[in-house]
């Protein structure tokens, strides 16, 4: 779902900076104390043996020395140059973009008789083709490029530069790409862009052996932005796209042409946002949501602790509460401790690991570990903080990512201090997530936590899989930094090593924080664990959530099934605007189911008649299911009696009066028992415009409201794997640049396994909101509950859209959004339907012939054309995406 923010936006929250401009896109036993020595000794051993295959990977990659090629010719024969010709495309994408996009297309044409036009056809990785390219596209004097710009590169390649030969020309097709979403000065291809907050400035600037010669074309699309000054003047210009035919230099500039553009604000603020002024409302905002929603889960628990479900609160009620409690306030922590904005106020790089450390063992003692879980914590801890706190004693400088750190040995402390500040942030919140999940009573407590021989391999595995990751995107970032650079000159292995170490300790800083941008999920598990415990209390089932129960209800939908917006203008500022608007759509929903769900009407008759919800008991719903059946059957045998099909008098007169007594006993089906159970009492009538049948569908497969959410919660996590794996697919393949940034961002691969579970635990969290109001949603087929849901889900997503649509964002994939929550509840309330009527599922060759016998084949024929055109919706939206159109539209 976007990129949208999951927290507060569900897919873009959470998205870091990456100093180079990329982004990043965030048990109840107590502790054993009856151990003896040799318990504890097996123990540290079996940790010893986890740690080894991540010892092997820090010497692997602390070794890994920096390559150095044949030195490089010392000049690039400018004057063979001179009968070349060059031609340069430059298109800005401005509308229904987040950030404006720059794609450039630098095409050069050489002679044959060049002295480096050979080396341009040899592989890529070769000395000659280095060199050839480094004179086209550099210039001549430096290595590469300035040291400082090798460490924040803005300059990315989708594909690398194409060339084609002639019989007399070598043609080389460089592409770039590159974003306005940094203030400063940077280099891409020939352009050089200063990015000021009320202004942005494109110089095209020759490099040195080009300088000499024919520039035949140079082409601007200022895509929709208007220019406030240009020099010199261009040759044509129409429709928004200046072309220039072999400009002038101008004198006393080194820049053939240059392109002053006044950004609207839309633009200019999300260009600037991470250093002006607009970030301080931008980290109130993402402040703002994570305080709020633990503040709210926090009075919740306390509202459950003092007001019970029942008479008096359970063992499970109390445990549940206060560990919900408990998570609300550590939640509330460490996010204002942890996200981006408050993070780097934190001080040097050292002390922001430490701190990432510290909290990172609190965070696993308070998820009550075994002792040897937690002296192992304590080990990683303190050999991660002895690193970060006194780098001095292994070689490195104080500031973790100064420029030229130590050898290339001195990485290995680097390395071993991001994998205990990532062991122990795994550690922590998958103890937390057990504790969670045990004493809230989801899950049978088992005889003994989690030991250190079960869980410290798991996390080592995973630990070592994040950091391979981290290596394997920092080879190719240094790559794309230094692909044309002079591999012979003394300077690159220091350049390397910067780059390297400043990577690998940005990437450790932004680790808490990552971690933090999923933790939402941890709050879901503890509202459903408390809702679980609540319904648990009642000695009796209980038809309908309680008032406490529907507040936590509406936090798990804001927080866990909610279509959050990301960012407007690179901001968030709104963000806890929308926890307040998605819990009031599910208040407004309540509103109107209990205007008019169908258990909600009243019984008629004389005197105060009850709810039918009221009406309705664990002890009567067998008589309820077998009397819908018995209305099934008799109005099949009335649709079969159809006038005039009885041949004489009499066997009319018979037919109607077996038709008579079909119709008295169908309207006995319709007189509801008398609550009293007293012979006098009258007894009341169904509402008239509902059958038993409503009734049936409408009280769900089981007695207690938990368990029609947990049912429904596992049926939509069935039907709704597919759909997640379609908006990941559409996701990344609806912009050509995302594999790009994915294959070199550090949480490029972690992020996108990440929002496959995300995505899936929001079709689970979206079953079970339903299942839990399935007796308080409009409507008499399941299929209509879904659809009323969906259509409060679909509000939230429709103003987030006018909000894009203010800023000239893009839109997302709203509508595959939409079409998946709408058919995966479709899915989910037919198959519930299916379960009111479970124990007729013996008589039925399969769940669609019993459906069939639900809906007495007319209205399932309607509720089967339904879900057909939500397929064929979603095909349609799926086609646009793929086909050609999209690929080729113009934004």
């Amino acid at each position: 779902m976007q990129s949208d923010q999951r927290v507060p936006g569900k897919q873009e929250h959470g998205a870091l900076k990456y100093e180079d401009g990329g982004e990043v896109n965030t048990n109840t036993s107590p502790p054993s104390h009856g151990r003896n020595t040799g318990v504890r000794s097996a123990a540290l051993y079996r940790w010893g043996l986890c740690a080894v295959p991540l010892l092997v990977l820090l010497a692997l990659w602390g070794g890994q020395p920096a390559r150095a090629d044949a030195p490089s010719a010392s000049s690039c024969h400018a004057e063979q140059l001179t009968a070349a010709h060059v031609n340069v495309e430059l298109r800005l994408a401005n509308h229904a973009h987040t950030k404006v996009e720059g794609r450039g297309v630098t095409t050069v044409r050489v002679p044959r008789s060049w002295e480096y036009a050979e080396g341009l056809l040899l592989q890529k990785g070769s000395v000659a083709y280095r060199n050839a390219m480094r004179c086209l596209l550099r210039d001549e004097q430096e290595s590469g490029r300035p040291p400082q710009q090798y460490l924040r590169v803005r300059e990315w390649r989708s594909s690398n530069p194409a060339v084609s030969v002639e019989p007399d020309w070598v043609e080389v097709e460089y592409p770039t790409t590159f974003w306005f979403d940094q203030p400063g000065m940077f280099r891409v291809g020939p352009w050089e862009v200063d990015v000021q907050p009320g202004q942005w400035k494109l110089s095209l600037v020759p490099p040195t052996a080009l300088a000499g010669a024919r520039w035949d074309s140079v082409v601007v699309d200022l895509g929709g932005l208007e220019a406030s000054s240009v020099a010199p003047e261009p040759s044509t210009a129409g429709n928004g796209t200046m072309r220039w035919g072999d400009p002038d230099r101008p004198q006393e500039s080194s820049s053939l042409l240059t392109v002053r553009v006044a950004p609207p604000w839309q633009r200019a603020w999300a260009a600037v946002s991470g250093k002006s002024a607009f970030l301080v409302s931008n980290n109130i905002g993402m402040a703002a949501w994570w305080v709020v929603m633990s503040a709210i889960v926090a009075v919740a628990a306390l509202r459950a602790r003092r007001r019970p479900a029942h008479i008096e609160a359970t063992g499970l009620e109390i445990r549940s509460s206060t560990v919900m409690l408990q998570w609300g306030l550590v939640s509330a922590v460490i996010s204002l401790t942890f996200l981006p904005p408050q993070y780097t106020l934190l001080g040097q790089d050292p002390w922001k690991i430490v701190i990432g450390i510290l909290v990172g063992w609190a965070l696993t003692a308070t998820g009550r570990p075994k002792r040897s879980v937690l002296l192992a914590a304590s080990l990683v801890a303190a050999v991660g903080g002895l690193v970060a706190g006194w780098p001095s004693l292994f070689g490195l400088p104080q500031k973790l990512s100064s420029p030229g750190t130590g050898s290339v040995h001195s990485f290995a402390p680097l390395v071993a201090m991001t994998a205990a500040l990532l062991w122990l942030w795994l550690a922590g919140l998958a103890l937390w997530i057990w504790r969670l999940a045990c004493e809230g009573g989801l899950i049978r407590t088992p005889a003994s936590p989690w030991r250190l021989r079960r869980l410290g391999p798991v996390l080592a595995v995973i630990t070592i899989l994040l950091l391979g990751w981290e290596w394997w995107t920092q080879d190719r970032g240094w790559e794309r930094a230094s692909w044309l650079s002079d591999r012979s000159v003394q300077e690159y292995g220091w350049l390397h090593r910067s780059f390297l170490s400043e990577h690998l300790v940005s990437y450790t800083i932004q680790l808490p924080a990552w971690c933090v941008a999923g933790t939402w999920v941890l709050t879901g598990i503890a509202i459903v664990a408390l809702l679980r415990a609540r319904d648990l209390a009642f000695p009796v089932p209980c038809a309908d959530p309680t008032r406490l129960d529907c507040l936590l209800l509406a936090v798990f939908f804001a927080v866990v099934v909610a279509y959050r917006q990301g960012s407007y203008a690179g901001s968030q500022a709104g963000a806890v605007l929308w926890l307040v608007l998605d819990i009031a759509g599910f208040y407004a929903l309540l509103a109107v189911g209990k205007r008019w769900a169908v258990l909600a009407q009243h019984l008629e008759g004389s005197g105060d008649t009850p709810r039918l919800s009221e009406a309705i008991t664990e002890a009567g719903h067998s008589d309820l299911i077998a009397r819908a059946r018995r209305y099934r059957e008799l109005t099949d045998e009335l649709r079969d009696m159809e006038p005039g099909k009885s041949e004489g008098a009499a066997s009319r007169h018979a037919a109607e009066k077996e038709r008579h007594a079909v119709e008295r006993e169908l309207s006995g089906l319709h007189r509801w028992r008398s609550p009293t159970g007293t012979a006098n009492t009258a007894r009341p009538w169904l509402p008239g415009q509902f059958t038993v049948m409503d009734i049936a569908l409408s009280w769900g497969p089981h007695a207690r409201w938990w368990e029609n959410a947990r049912r429904a919660a596992l049926l939509a996590a069935a039907f709704g794997l597919p759909g997640t794996l379609l908006i990941l697919w559409f996701f990344y393949q609806g912009e050509q640049t995302e594999w790009m940034h994915t294959a070199q961002d550090s949480f490029g691969a972690p992020e996108m396994i990440r929002q496959f579970l995300l995505w899936e635990l929001t079709a689970a969290g979206a079953g079970l909101v339903l299942g839990a109001l399935w007796r308080l949603l409009p409507g008499r087929r399941g299929p209509t509950r879904a659809l009323s849901l969906t259509a409060v889900y679909t509000l939230l997503i429709i103003l987030g859209i006018l909000g894009n649509l203010l800023t000239d964002q893009p839109l997302g994939n709203w509508a595959i959004a939409i079409c998946q929550m709408l058919l995966v509840l479709t899915l989910t309330s037919l198959a519930m339907d299916a379960d009111t009527f479970r124990a007729e599922r013996r008589l039925w060759p399969s769940r669609f012939g019993l459906l069939l016998s639900i809906y007495q084949l007319r209205g399932f024929s309607a509720q089967i054309a339904y879900v057909l055109a939500q397929l064929a919706v979603l095909i349609a939206i799926a086609k646009f995406f793929i086909g050609p159109d999209i690929r080729t539209m113009k934004f």
